[in-house]
């Protein structure tokens, strides 16, 4: 069985052909870049338009480096950075440049929110902080958290924000690009920090919602990483140069698979990753938090276990 799985980096997207049988064989890759445009203003762009050239580009160069037949292809799934923000409207069109997770330009939105109130914990209004910890051990903690980018375009980019149709992350765009369903997977809900991870109540939390002052209507319906989210499109079938119909998965975000590509899959596995950005996770079975020296969990989109970074 082949199917296609693209590596969607902060810089580059790294595509791969893989031969699923008795093992998991590499039939060929290719990679291609594009755009990060700092602003002097904090903020950190991507273009929708250099992405998909870039997927199309390298899905194509698989088929020019083997004898496999775009036919033969059975699936498709994206790993992807985490933490942008994508805004589109009711066909999926971005509304405005991505913004990557770089993009700090909702300091004074976060401080209006986070840095309000008498009682602090590490410049963090208590109550809220606590709200969030409440719900899913994690809370939205730097201005480079999307929440704060939403609020920003709210507050910024008035006309864009009213043709807001869904809020989404990277993967998930490209994902919406490939199928027409616009929907977010969980481990990307989840890194909004607005997502409820209590057994019998995962999902949108309201209050979280409410206390953040994100519209209800703007948040997709979630699904697992290992759902599948589609089937190719005509269009997209076609600049891609591959056969409609395909399945596509929902995939998930870099932070939620690493580990299982460093082979930590047991409670108590570390390891130190260094790419674009950086970080020491260690795989647990439990939710848990150390705000005093700055460890959450991440929801990883697979299984029970969570990670904790």
């Amino acid at each position: 069985m082949y199917i296609i799985i693209y590596d969607f980096g902060t810089s580059s997207v790294k595509t791969c052909l893989f031969n699923i049988d008795s093992e998991i064989q590499l039939v060929a890759s290719a990679a291609a870049g594009y755009g990060l445009y700092i602003l002097e203003d904090g903020g950190a762009e991507q273009d929708t338009k250099e992405w998909w050239e870039a997927l199309c580009s390298t899905t194509h160069e698989l088929f020019a480096k083997s004898d496999v037949k775009p036919e033969e292809i059975e699936g498709m799934a994206f790993c992807s950075q985490m933490q942008g923000a994508v805004f589109v409207d009711e066909n999926g069109l971005s509304l405005r440049r991505p913004m990557n997770y770089l993009d700090q330009r909702g300091v004074r939105e976060y401080k209006a929110c986070m840095g309000s109130g008498f009682i602090k914990v590490s410049g963090c209004n208590l109550y809220k902080l606590a709200r969030n910890l409440i719900v899913n051990y994690a809370a939205s903690t730097s201005a480079k958290d999307p929440v704060w980018k939403y609020k920003w375009v709210e507050n910024n980019e008035p006309d864009v924000f009213k043709k807001i149709y869904k809020w989404l992350d990277v993967g998930d765009y490209l994902v919406s690009r490939c199928t027409g369903r616009i929907i977010r997977t969980a481990d990307s809900a989840f890194a909004t920090f607005l997502y409820d991870t209590r057994k019998g109540r995962e999902g949108w939390n309201k209050g979280l919602l409410k206390m953040y002052k994100v519209r209800p209507k703007h948040m997709p319906d979630i699904i697992d990483c290992t759902d599948m989210a589609g089937r190719l499109t005509k269009k997209a079938a076609s600049e891609l140069g591959l056969i409609e119909g395909i399945p596509v998965f929902g995939g998930g975000g870099d932070t939620s698979f690493v580990n299982i590509g460093a082979g930590c899959v047991d409670p108590g596995d570390t390891h130190i990753y260094v790419g674009t950005s950086g970080w020491v996770s260690t795989f647990l079975d439990h939710q848990t938090v150390v705000r005093q020296k700055g460890i959450f969990q991440l929801l990883r989109g697979a299984g029970n276990g969570r990670q904790v970074l």
